[in-house]
Formats: structure tokens, sequence, C-alpha cells
């Protein structure tokens, strides 16, 4: 398995005049275990849509291995997602 970095860079989005992420900065480096923690609500996984591509925001860069992949169509960002279960 290939080990990539993963670079948000003031990353923004919005839901009409409801702001969800504002300047978020986040730097995930290859082979690093990262977890994502925070209240219901707080954009968690809103974070991880927008990596996926499911979701596009409206200001800053998104970074796999220091390529932009904020236009990417998810199909062409090479990237799993596991879909959270609360059955854990």
């Amino acid at each position: 398995m290939k080990k990539v970095s993963v670079q948000c860079r003031n990353i923004r989005l919005a839901y009409g005049s409801t702001e969800v992420l504002k300047n978020v900065n986040l730097d995930i480096q290859p082979g690093e275990f990262f977890a994502l923690l925070g209240p219901s609500g707080s954009g968690k996984s809103t974070l991880l849509r927008l990596i996926a591509g499911f979701n596009k925001h409206q200001q800053g860069d998104l970074l796999v291995d220091g390529r932009d992949i904020g236009q990417q169509d998810p199909w062409d960002r090479n990237i799993g997602m596991v879909f959270q279960s609360y059955a854990l």
C-alpha cells in the first residue's frame, strides 16, 4: 500500500449563509495514523466527504502528495472511504 500525504489549507465550505467549515488546516504525513474527533455537527464527516470528492469547497487547497485534487471527480482521486456505523 502506498503511503501518501494529505493537506487541507484554509478550507472553507458554506451552505448558504451557514459556514460549515471555516479556515480548516490539516497536515497528515505519509504513514501517519490520524483520527478526526469532535462533537456531532462539528464537520468531521463533511471534511472527509470533501477529501473523497463528494462535496466541493468554496475556498482553499486540498492536496494529496502535493497535487491539488480539489476539482477532480471522486473516481479520479484514488481515495477509498469507509462509511461510519454506529454499531461499532
